[in-house]
């Protein structure tokens, strides 16, 4: 290690953050991966590891200070945003948040009254104090669905069509939820919604990206999970014209200084409803997508704020209003119930020119179970292409040639996207018909 080289040390080991570490390493920043899971993937790449858990701040001090760690950085966890805030205060190091910004971001209620302050149209909800009454559940209509006011990653959602479902999924809401909080809105049965990309650098906000968003429920009560992100979105000048001025102010209320902001909304009669707000990186790694249209990659510029590099050289205000000159899409791939025996195809997917990065985070051996969750993602798709043509064409080439297939010599790949039409089939294939 150079003398000057500075210390980065990276909460987290998931597959996410082995991008984090090769990127760091490049910068010529020196990596130190900790978390409590011995062999976790991104501590392989890694200059130096610790199998100390991301939540045990003391020790994590002790560790930083002996190690002279330049920052902390973390990107596509809340738990671990949590952890790294912790441990940034009490070694005085750069965070790009604070814990008011993280509590508004993180509490769907905090978050949706923050929105209201400024304007920014909400999902109105069931108002719900301690337990749910009869009462209360008669001025419903159904279906609703229910979530913990304050989880992530859509654990502890339930989509309810009766009282009795009601009931038992807001049981389910209360044991996800740190603050035994839960939040009860309409459901919108909606297989389509509308996500928005920011970026703050010293107070200027940045519109990166207006996607719109697909979804796929795989069961009736189940959540409905991503199935394609396409940039931009065909509402991009609407929302711009619209919404985006609130959202800047809101932005900017909250004191946000630097970072980035990813939220989700719904989208029905030409108008949205914002539900939930991530201040941190988001886990399709859209900063991929950017960086291939722009030439700025934001994850570097948030490692060298965090190990206090300067970021100006990060001019990101060229590219404002969801500037994207070629069509992009971000491609999840969902899983059905099943042991992972066998992934076809993978590398020649990755070779495919348009396909600009990936992240896999399911293996060979994992069990899927279909609960709604984003752990029945074997992984997502970055991709970049000249033209529209070339881009639905890139989709179906990816759909015909990855395989993922089960103990059982059963096809585990749950549906297959149409960007023509944004609709999705049911993949029936058995394993006979591509072997």
């Amino acid at each position: 290690m150079k003398l000057t080289q500075k210390k980065v040390l990276i909460l987290g080991g998931i597959h996410h953050m082995i991008d984090v570490v090769n990127t760091a390493k490049k910068m010529g920043i020196y990596t130190i991966v900790t978390d409590n899971i011995d062999g976790s993937p991104a501590k392989m790449y890694a200059d130096k590891s610790y199998d100390i858990s991301t939540a045990d701040i003391d020790a994590l001090c002790d560790m930083a200070r002996s190690e002279n760690v330049a920052g902390i950085f973390t990107a596509f966890e809340d738990i671990n945003t949590w952890n790294a805030l912790l441990l940034c205060e009490k070694l005085q190091l750069p965070f790009y948040a604070t814990k008011k910004q993280l509590e508004i971001a993180s509490n769907k209620n905090q978050f949706k009254a923050f929105c209201r302050q400024y304007g920014v149209p909400v999902v109105e909800e069931f108002k719900v104090e301690g337990n749910l009454t009869e009462q209360t559940i008669a001025q419903m209509t159904f279906p609703v669905i229910i979530k913990p006011v304050d989880s992530y990653a859509s654990k502890g959602i339930t989509i309810c069509h009766d009282a009795k479902e009601a009931k038992s999924g807001y049981e389910k809401a209360l044991q996800f939820s740190k603050s035994k909080t839960a939040i009860i809105e309409p459901f919108i049965d909606n297989s389509y919604g509308v996500q928005f990309f920011y970026t703050i650098q010293k107070g200027q906000v940045v519109l990166n990206g207006v996607v719109d968003r697909y979804v796929y429920k795989q069961t009736k009560d189940a959540p409905p999970l991503p199935v394609a992100m396409a940039f931009p979105s065909r509402h991009q000048d609407h929302y711009i014209k619209t919404v985006d001025p609130k959202v800047r102010k809101m932005i900017q209320g909250m004191g946000i200084e630097n970072g980035l902001v990813f939220i989700q909304a719904l989208f029905e009669n030409e108008s949205y409803y914002i539900y939930e707000m991530g201040f941190r990186f988001s886990g399709e790694q859209h900063y991929k997508i950017i960086e291939k249209q722009t030439g700025i990659n934001l994850l570097e510029m948030m490692l060298d704020f965090s190990v206090g590099n300067p970021i100006e050289k990060y001019d990101i205000s060229t590219f404002d209003d969801g500037y994207m000159p070629r069509p992009s899409y971000n491609l999840p791939i969902l899983l059905n119930t099943g042991t992972i025996k066998e992934i076809i195809g993978l590398e020649k997917v990755e070779a495919m020119p348009e396909v600009v990065s990936n992240v896999m985070t399911r293996k060979v051996g994992d069990t899927i179970d279909v609960i709604g969750a984003y752990s029945q993602m074997l992984g997502r798709f970055n991709i970049v292409a000249q033209s529209t043509d070339e881009l639905n064409q890139t989709i179906k080439n990816i759909q015909e040639t990855l395989r993922v297939v089960s103990t059982r010599e059963t096809e585990m790949i749950s549906v297959k996207f149409c960007p023509v039409t944004g609709t999705c089939t049911n993949n029936q294939q058995t394993i006979s018909q591509f072997r």
